[in-house]
């Protein structure tokens, strides 16, 4: 028998689980202070659309590993100096000016998720993720366990990664200044906890350290004559998060899950986030649900909105590091159609929400989802 017979032969089985494709598009609206595409001393535009097609794949091999293959696309408009600077010396004057190069990029992501199953208690997981876009590539990976006690009653989780960043750096006029870097490192430890037979709550802890350059170089601040400088941000930045999450099953075929958040970080900067979904089932196969969420957060200490020209300490005008209240409202329907075939399920499901802030910033976000279980 052939070499490459016996080899099949002795290869645990592949076996696709699921795949699932979703399409979603972001029309975001608002003006920022970082931003300088507007009249000259106020804030200008953050209109930006994005449409991100993406495709998921779930398979195991034997019966032990669990392979997730996630890989979404986001076609981006206005939201970043789309320069074309591949290939331009540094120094070079780009093809656009800052405020209005963001005419359309697109950008990429590879995510893949392997899961083993050590024993009947004990699962180990793998990450490995690359980004790309033009001017910025990102590269991840991640090492999980989780735990199970007390006959799956309790479950206890830890994981680590790691984010390496690496783009472009443009001064204020749009030319490219070279290669920056930026790396992230996240720790958590997650604690599953069965309540009753019809509560379950979730406590977990995140710390996060960045070192590197942690702007994107092309934001601008505002300063107190009129013009504008450029942002100046410290080279680490430690956030430390705290979650809770409780689910309860509902005696009329639903259910309500509440989340709580506290964030703290060493830019002074603190935030509380309040969230509730309730779920229904009208009839078999067909759910909705309907959430509602709420954001507070802390400007961090150095930011302006009219920064002193002759300072030389940290300064921004990041509309996402100022202080605001930020709500979502939004809703889901989704239907399940069970078969006996091959594929033994088949889901659609169609999403709004509408974000928007005190600071003058709006978001519309719609959503759709085709999947197939096998």
């Amino acid at each position: 028998m052939p070499l490459f017979a016996v080899l099949a032969m002795l290869a645990p089985p592949y076996q696709i689980d699921s795949v699932r494709f979703r399409f979603t598009q972001y029309d975001q609206r608002g003006v920022g202070y970082q931003s300088a595409a507007g009249p000259v001393g106020q804030p200008g535009s953050e209109w930006e659309t994005v449409q991100q097609p993406q495709a998921e794949v779930v398979a195991h091999v034997g019966e032990r590993i669990t392979e997730r293959l996630w890989i979404p696309l986001d076609v981006i408009t206005a939201a970043s100096p789309d320069h074309s600077v591949y290939g331009l010396p540094v120094g070079a004057a780009p093809p656009d000016a800052v405020t209005t190069a963001s005419r359309v990029n697109t950008a990429g992501s590879l995510d893949t998720l392997t899961t083993y199953r050590w024993d009947r208690a004990t699962e180990l997981s793998f990450r490995a993720a690359l980004h790309l876009e033009e001017p910025f590539e990102s590269w991840s990976y991640g090492l999980g366990a989780t735990r199970s006690f007390a006959e799956d009653n309790t479950v206890l989780g830890v994981s680590v990664n790691q984010v390496v960043d690496w783009f472009d750096h443009f001064n204020l006029d749009g030319r490219r200044n070279g290669r920056v870097n930026r790396s992230t490192t996240n720790v958590n430890a997650t604690l599953t906890q069965v309540l009753s037979p019809y509560t379950v709550a979730v406590l977990s802890y995140g710390g996060t350290l960045q070192l590197g350059t942690l702007g994107n170089t092309w934001s601008s601040v505002l300063l107190s004559d009129g013009s504008r400088g450029e942002e100046r941000l410290p080279r680490q930045r430690l956030r430390n998060a705290l979650s809770l999450r409780v689910a309860e099953w509902l005696p009329w075929n639903g259910a309500l899950k509440l989340y709580y958040r506290a964030y703290l970080d060493d830019w002074s900067a603190h935030a509380h986030t309040i969230e509730a979904n309730l779920l229904q089932r009208v009839f078999r196969g067909l759910n909705v649900r309907a959430e509602y969420r709420v954001h507070w957060q802390t400007a961090v200490r150095f930011y302006t909105e009219a920064g002193d020209p002759l300072a030389s300490g940290y300064r921004t005008a990041d509309s996402d590091l100022a202080h605001f209240v930020a709500q979502t409202i939004g809703g889901t329907i989704s239907w399940d159609l069970e078969l006996g075939g091959r594929v033994r399920d088949v889901h659609v499901d169609l999403g709004y929400e509408h974000y928007f802030r005190s600071n003058n910033l709006t978001v519309d976000i719609a959503t759709c989802g085709f999947g197939l279980m096998f």
